[in-house]
């Protein structure tokens, strides 16, 4: 979770073809939340998004909307070499966070990068694929479908 010292709760994110993720989100006030946390499963989500989320019958909060972008992408990259290989894989991380994107890691092999709103997503997406030579994908594919 990149840099935030508030109280975080989870809210839970469902996508019939990926199945359920929980991401960190901060309270703004009643039902509406900022997103802390960078997915590695759902789509049109990204670091920053405000949404709405109210809980279910068992008191879980669940996704509603997104209803304030937040300019952010995300980004993610999956290769089995960074399981063998936890100096490229450290190397690649290190390169994005130059680049001024935030890495969260899964299970040594899945990279979930935010790319701020201000940041330059051509030059992460041309080092992912010329100069890290690994595969990645668009976390938020509508942005790009056009």
């Amino acid at each position: 979770m990149p840099g935030n010292t508030r109280k975080l709760i989870k809210i839970q994110f469902y996508d019939p073809d990926v199945g359920y993720e929980n991401l960190w989100a901060a309270r703004i006030t009643g039902s509406r939340y900022r997103i802390e946390s960078i997915p590695f499963f759902i789509y049109g989500i990204s670091f920053g998004d405000v949404v709405t989320a109210t809980p279910d019958n068992e008191g879980r909060l669940q996704f509603s909307e997104v209803v304030q972008p937040s300019g952010h992408k995300t980004l993610r990259a999956r290769s089995d070499d960074f399981i063998t290989n936890a100096t490229l894989r450290k190397k690649i991380i290190s390169h994005l966070k130059k680049l001024g994107s935030d890495v969260e890691v899964l299970r040594s092999r899945l990279l979930a990068i935010d790319v701020p709103s201000d940041g330059n997503l051509e030059a992460v997406t041309d080092f992912l694929t010329n100069g890290a030579k690994v595969g990645w994908e668009y976390g938020n594919p509508e942005d790009f479908n056009g």
